[in-house]
């Protein structure tokens, strides 16, 4: 073969693995609760199967409470690791946590690095409602097991720490702003399907609530939403929808098995799983930004300023907890709000497929 023709195929191969295995573009994934349940023979088979299906990223559970390996062999087993590697699938490990025994919770993390886990979940829900003093200890904990597995080569500067909760956190009085001060990024439930009602048809909007809900209680890291699709609801079009709008480390719970139907398996193959987030065909950021609302906040007319033109095919008003209460003629340059009570809203603008979300005040 021609040495050149040599040198670009080998250029070319060396690339394509490189793009390929750059998450920041797509890390999309899926979460494992037990694998026993799933139905699959092996990792390997399952690392294929998602594989095909096009998952980047997968989530496995490694300990429920303390470190325990007996009980969660995953935690330890490289043979895993290698498995969804194999099949450029980026394996991160996950934990449910409790109160006390912060120490023997936080080992999870220190051997899933040893393990060769690329990042750590914590999930961590209705045992910390409300609670301060013993969240800090735990997430205390776990900031330093990262440290340390990183100070002792076991990981390196990207693997990242990440928590799982609440999609509405302030509803369980969360502390949204303790848990920022130790981890890289926030994974909220955002489980429209368990949710139901006018949350299935308003996508946007339960994401863009999550956002603002985090932000108002502290978050100031990253939000990487997740969706169930355990209950067969949503579309492989919706599924996708929600992908974009969450970004390129958004997820699905979970695996089929133990309760999910193995027929989710067909709607996950129609999902879009090779989205590029780092060329989005959505509207960009521009466009975004030169649309402004004044006055804000506002007693009587808000004014809609488009600094480059861009049409608005929709416009819709919401209240903070999800429901629409106006449609707006697209041709509007000003709103009429006497008629809302004091408070915040969200208005929701449509340019041909793209959503722009802007906050205002009403006086």
């Amino acid at each position: 073969m021609n040495k050149c023709l040599l040198f670009l195929l080998v250029l070319f191969c060396y690339v394509s693995s490189a793009l390929a295995q750059d998450e920041s573009c797509n890390a999309l994934g899926v979460w494992l609760w037990r694998f026993e349940n799933t139905g699959q023979p092996s990792h390997t088979n399952l690392a294929r199967t998602l594989s095909s299906v096009g998952a980047k990223r997968i989530y496995v559970k490694v300990a429920d409470g303390a470190f325990n390996a007996d009980s969660w062999p995953t935690s330890v087993d490289e043979t895993l690791i290698q498995d969804y590697l194999d099949e450029d699938i980026v394996p991160w490990a996950w934990s449910y946590n409790y109160q006390g025994n912060y120490a023997a919770q936080a080992k999870a993390l220190y051997v899933a690095a040893q393990t060769g886990y690329r990042g750590f979940v914590v999930d961590i829900e209705i045992e910390f409602n409300g609670e301060s003093e013993e969240l800090d200890k735990l997430m205390q904990a776990f900031f330093i097991e990262k440290q340390r597995a990183i100070n002792d080569g076991h990981a390196d500067v990207d693997f990242k720490l990440y928590v799982t909760t609440w999609g509405n956190p302030i509803l369980h009085n969360y502390r949204i702003d303790i848990i920022d001060k130790y981890v890289d990024g926030f994974m909220p439930q955002t489980y429209i399907e368990e949710w139901a009602g006018d949350h299935l048809t308003m996508i946007e909007n339960c994401i863009e609530e999550s956002k603002l809900e985090y932000e108002a209680l502290g978050a100031t890291k990253p939000l990487h939403n997740i969706v169930s699709t355990a209950q067969q609801i949503l579309s492989a079009e919706e599924i996708t929808h929600f992908f974009e709008l969450s970004g390129p480390e958004a997820s699905i719970w979970r695996v089929p098995g133990g309760g999910v139907s193995q027929d989710i398996w067909t709607r996950w193959y129609d999902v879009d799983w090779d989205i590029n987030f780092c060329n989005p065909v959505s509207i960009n950021d521009a466009s975004k930004s030169s649309i402004s609302l004044f006055p804000n906040p506002v007693s009587d007319y808000l004014q809609i300023h488009s600094e480059g033109g861009y049409p608005i095919d929709r416009l819709e008003i919401y209240r903070q907890d999800g429901s629409l209460i106006k449609l707006v003629d697209s041709d509007a340059k000003a709103i009429n709000v006497q008629d809302l009570a004091t408070g915040m809203y969200h208005l929701v603008l449509y340019n041909q497929g793209a959503t722009i979300h802007k906050r205002f005040v009403k006086l």
